[in-house]
């Protein structure tokens, strides 16, 4: 049984947060734990602040990065760490500007760069006023705004609430991996099985490193940046999966959060060896667990990550048809492309959103995706009946028929986009 409302979050002021979309980077998403509860706290609220200044302005390109202070009373500071902790607040807040967070990326050279950067790059206090000043620094900007691919939607309100770094990560990893997200293994497909939409197994290398869980060495000075901590899995699971499990599935069952998950552990290395993978089953309100909506527990039926693959449709005349395309000696991106302009001709912005972001999953199990969808939607074009129709008539002909119909051919086909997933775009 999940705790009641008045048995929860009793030090936070439920009112206080509002329940707000936004984006973040997966790069920050997936970075390693390298700040407190409190501290990420801060990182949520200046993200929230980053949407009202920027984003909803649409400041979000350097040039207009002109003024990045953010301004903040001891009432905010109540907001994020309790209105009977506003002095502890200020300290993190003040010491926030000298923290670093690693990330990698690739230059325009596609040399490997990896580096270490700030959230806050200046800390003022104004003594006649009692306001805080902060200044964004600029290399964070990026992953917060203007970011139209590999970013993840979190919910301010309910990031706010969570009470351990580990359970916000959970959060964060969940949102992630929430939506359409389906993993594609190397092996499963030839064993005829293929994981389930929201099933992410994890290699435990990976999730101590995102945990912050290993030592970590100044690869300059020798230096130990960070002590190991929970070295075997046990320690895991009982301080971070079970924790975040309870936190985020009490939260989701009175109404505060969207998204919860179970897990279970993945390989052994060897027969009683240590667990090398732990397997996450990400649930959401969209996306609810099958029968009893609870964490999995022993004795219940056991979870399973799989479902049946079915491989796309060849050698048939479709196909041949499709290596006929001009557009099939292309690159994957250039395809991409050429479909996303081909589908606004027809659809709304929404509607191009929606499918492409479900194309570009099922390009991850097959490289002729691209042109499987532009063959049927061409071919429909071609039709005379298509060609003298209005464009509801068309937009319907893509929708109901070259989409959801059509490319059943190739052993798949789209859905259309329903009303409840428009409003939530």
């Amino acid at each position: 049984m999940p705790r009641k409302k008045n048995e929860i979050l009793h030090h936070i002021d439920l009112s206080k947060y509002q329940h707000e979309q936004t984006r973040w980077s997966n790069d920050l998403i997936n970075a390693p734990i390298v700040y407190s509860l409190v501290e990420r706290r801060l990182m949520y609220f200046i993200s929230r602040e980053v949407k009202h200044h920027f984003v909803e302005s649409h400041l979000d390109v350097p040039d207009n990065w002109k003024d990045l202070y953010f301004h903040l009373t001891d009432y905010d500071l109540g907001e994020i760490g309790g209105y009977k902790n506003v002095p502890h607040t200020y300290k993190i807040l003040k010491s926030l500007a000298s923290k670093l967070i690693p990330v990698a990326f690739r230059n325009e050279q596609g040399e490997s760069i990896k580096g270490e950067i700030h959230w806050i790059d200046s800390f003022f206090y104004n003594e006649n006023t009692g306001r805080y000043d902060v200044r964004i620094s600029p290399e964070i900007m990026p992953y917060l705004i203007d970011i139209s691919r590999n970013f993840t939607m979190l919910d301010m309100g309910t990031a706010m609430m969570l009470r351990s770094k580990y359970s916000q990560k959970m959060y964060e990893l969940c949102c992630q991996f929430g939506g359409d997200f389906r993993y594609i293994g190397g092996t499963e497909k030839t064993e005829g099985n293929i994981y389930k939409k929201r099933v992410l197994p994890i290699r435990m290398e990976l999730f101590r490193k995102i945990f912050y869980l290993d030592e970590v060495i100044d690869q300059r000075t020798k230096q130990v940046i960070n002590k190991a901590s929970y070295t075997n899995y046990r320690d895991i699971r009982l301080n971070i999966l079970d924790v975040a499990q309870k936190e985020l599935y009490d939260l989701y069952a009175n109404g505060f959060c969207n998204i919860w998950f179970d897990y279970q552990e993945g390989e052994r290395k060897g027969r009683g060896g240590k667990v090398s993978s732990i397997v996450l089953y990400v649930y959401t309100r969209e996306f609810p667990k099958r029968g009893e909506a609870r964490p999995w527990k022993k004795g219940d039926e056991a979870l399973c990550p799989f479902e049946t693959y079915t491989e796309h449709k060849e050698n048939t005349t479709i196909q041949m048809r499709v290596k006929q395309n001009p557009w099939y000696s292309t690159t994957p991106e250039t395809q991409e492309y050429a479909l996303q302009t081909l589908l606004g001709h027809h659809l709304k912005q929404d509607e191009v959103h929606y499918y492409m972001n479900k194309i570009r999953l099922e390009a991850r199990r097959c490289s002729d995706t691209y042109i499987q969808v532009m063959q049927v939607i061409q071919e429909k074009e071609r039709q005379p009946k298509f060609q003298n129709g209005t464009e509801a008539y068309k937009r319907n002909a893509i929708v109901n028929y070259a989409l959801k119909e059509n490319l059943k051919e190739f052993g798949w086909s789209l859905e259309p986009m329903q009303k409840e997933q428009k409003s939530a775009i």
